[in-house]
């Protein structure tokens, strides 16, 4: 998307890719956000399959389903839409390099050099400007002087068919420290029998993701039966930054978007909206600084905040919180979801996936009124609302 921008808006762009085939390998369950499709005029034609439904599978195995009049999102290839866009950045006049490898960035003299690695051979191309979209290692950014303060989560997904689906508009979530320690699974649905199921863990679990997996299909209440004559299309894997604070995503010369800045949902580990957001604000602060504008950068990053800074700040307070629950705890606050129809009424009116700091006020609301009807139910909204201060307050110490 930064390069599609910049060589619209009449810069010299290179694109460097590491892998030679653009999309490949993928590292995504392709869940895209109805905002997406809106603001950048994807084609229709790139969604497998509409998402308005959702099934939350609680630690003990009961679930919650909540649906919606409309979709929230869609599913699509992943492969697929990074090709689409990069096509669409060539068109614009962009220079594709493909089996390239970013290898080091250095400042030189008036100028960005980065290093590149191609066939065995070493090459280096200047710039005055280098938008790192690396991914989320992030190992440039580190490299030009920032230094982002993140954990990982590690990441498998199988693509089956021949799947039992409960119908090709519902994704399914699959909580507990059994399933996915430090995180959660998933079943996104592709329509005709096939899905994507995954999962992430915490990268200090006992376990690799793989095993996790493997435990999930065989022995979850929820899918096991659903996914016994299920047949492996492919294996999909990556790694996902979990910022614990803000940081700067900028140095003289150097702007980082998407993974590479941080710019993820740690509730979900979703970025590819954010990261279409940043690339466009990217390459406009890089027209604007080859134009002569000298905070340029700084304005980059201000954007970007005022856009989208509240949901990355707001996730990184829910997945500390959510890490702080006990199985008991989740299972006990979905159960009373489960109970409460008007609770799931404000959450389908209000839920936005993209926009999730919206649904907190409503929520924890209505879950208050819920709760001093249903005494259970109360002590488990008492219990979230102080495991929510809590860490609001690490977090807030964190940043401090």
């Amino acid at each position: 998307m930064a390069a599609w921008t910049a060589a619209r808006m009449g810069l010299r762009t290179l694109l460097v890719e590491e892998h030679l085939r653009v999309g490949e390998p993928v590292h995504c369950a392709g869940k895209l956000s109805l905002h997406a499709f809106r603001e950048f005029g994807l084609p229709p034609e790139l969604a497998r399959t509409a998402l308005r439904a959702a099934t939350t599978h609680a630690p003990d195995g009961r679930s919650v389903h909540l649906r919606r009049s409309e979709p929230d999102s869609y599913v699509v290839d992943r492969d697929a839409f990074d090709r689409w866009v990069v096509e669409r950045a060539v068109e614009a006049g962009a220079e594709l390099l493909v089996g390239a490898r970013a290898a080091a960035v250095v400042r030189d003299g008036g100028l960005m050099l980065v290093e590149l690695e191609r066939g065995g051979k070493r090459m280096a191309v200047r710039a005055p400007v280098v938008v790192d979209a690396e991914g989320a290692r992030a190992r440039l950014a580190v490299q030009a002087g920032l230094r982002p303060q993140r954990r990982f989560v590690r990441g498998i997904q199988y693509e089956l068919a021949g799947v039992d689906l409960v119908d090709a508009e519902t994704a399914e979530l699959y909580l507990g420290r059994r399933w996915a320690p430090g995180f959660f699974g998933w079943l996104m649905p592709l329509g005709e029998g096939a899905a994507r199921v995954g999962l992430c863990v915490d990268s200090a679990s006992p376990r690799p993701p793989a095993a996790y997996l493997e435990d999930l299909l065989r022995n979850h209440p929820g899918l096991a039966p659903r996914a016994r004559s299920a047949r492996l299309v492919r294996r999909l894997g990556g790694w996902i930054p979990i910022c614990t604070h803000p940081h700067p995503t900028y140095r003289s010369g150097f702007l980082a978007v998407g993974d590479a800045a941080g710019q993820v949902k740690a509730t979900s580990g979703g970025g590819i909206y954010f990261s279409l957001v940043a690339g466009r604000l990217g390459a406009r602060a890089v027209a604007d600084f080859v134009a002569g504008r000298p905070d340029a950068f700084a304005a980059y990053e201000r954007a970007w905040r005022a856009h989208f800074g509240r949901e990355v700040r707001f996730t990184a307070w829910m997945r500390a919180a959510l890490d702080r629950l006990s199985d008991r705890e989740i299972s006990d606050f979905l159960r009373g979801i489960a109970d409460q129809p008007s609770l799931q009424r404000v959450i389908a009116d209000y839920g936005d996936t993209q926009y999730q700091s919206r649904l907190l006020v409503p929520v924890l609301l209505s879950a208050v009124r819920a709760g001093i009807r249903a005494r259970e139910f109360g002590r488990a909204v008492t219990r979230t609302a102080r495991v929510l201060a809590g860490a609001l307050v690490e977090l807030v110490g964190l940043s401090g």
